[in-house]
């Protein structure tokens, strides 16, 4: 009797032994397929992409309400395909805060004030840390406040500074040889004193200033039969001013990245 006891025993251990096994061969790799670093350099990529199109907007929104539109850029350079454009509303004040009236004459402007909305559709490149290549297709949703301060020296307008906030709803699917990324994000950006030297065509890139974005994400990860998800919150900031050939320090909580404002491209996070 104690000898068949003993060995029901042995036989229900095996059993939960086994039953615990297979639980952590069919969640350990589920959990495994979430990796902190790759997904901040996702968000790094979308974030990056963001913030070279807000300081091309910048100028654009000059532009609009009647700057000059001298800008060196060229969409072409772009490695970050967009599709879609900015819509805009413009106020002109003069320099005791009166409205000019269509922003003319554009001599009397002292401030800009420009509220956008941008829908369209992007995709693009990017390399994980360990050189991994990623295509991304996404939408975006974005609503910004831009305002001009025009800076003169005597009667010569030698800078223009920027200053506002904007909220971007986008979704992007990363997609690599192991897996894809579905990532939602809700950001809020505050741009702060991008001042810009005149005229843009010698000086196309800020110099001074800083962007910085709060950036809350849901993201959805698939391979094969697997998938897992996660809610986290970046903080993403640029400061002023770039180099010659528009690379600028964007950063990503802890992370450090270069961002080229010419082809909003995001490379060597580390």
């Amino acid at each position: 009797m104690k000898r068949t006891a003993a060995c029901f025993a042995t036989a229900v251990a095996a059993v939960a032994t086994l039953s615990l096994a297979a639980c952590g061969d069919t969640t350990e790799p589920t959990v495994n397929l979430f990796n902190d670093s790759t997904t901040t350099v996702d968000i790094a990529a979308s974030s990056g992409d963001a913030m070279a199109t807000s300081v091309s907007a910048m100028i654009d929104n000059e532009a609009f309400a009647g700057g000059s539109a001298d800008y060196a850029g060229s969409a072409a350079s772009f490695e970050v395909t967009r599709t879609g454009d900015w819509t805009r509303n413009k106020t002109c004040l003069d320099a005791n805060g009166a409205v000019v009236a269509n922003c003319l004459p554009f001599s009397s402007v002292r401030k800009i004030i420009i509220q956008g909305t941008l829908n369209a559709t992007r995709s693009g490149t990017s390399q994980n840390n360990g050189g991994a290549a990623a295509t991304w297709t996404g939408a975006v949703h974005r609503s910004a406040n831009d305002t001009t301060t025009r800076n003169f020296s005597g009667s010569t307008e030698a800078s223009r500074t920027h200053s506002g906030n904007s909220t971007a709803h986008d979704t992007t699917t990363f997609t690599d040889a192991k897996m894809s990324r579905l990532m939602a994000e809700a950001a809020h950006d505050s741009v702060k004193g991008i001042t810009f030297a005149l005229p843009h065509s010698q000086n196309p890139w800020p110099t001074s200033g800083s962007i910085v974005r709060v950036d809350s994400v849901h993201v959805a990860i698939t391979a094969a039969d697997k998938s897992v998800s996660k809610d986290l919150v970046r903080n993403v900031s640029v400061t002023f001013p770039a180099d010659a050939q528009g690379n600028v320090v964007l950063t990503v909580n802890a992370k450090t990245c270069n961002l080229n404002l010419v082809t909003h491209v995001v490379s060597a996070c580390h």
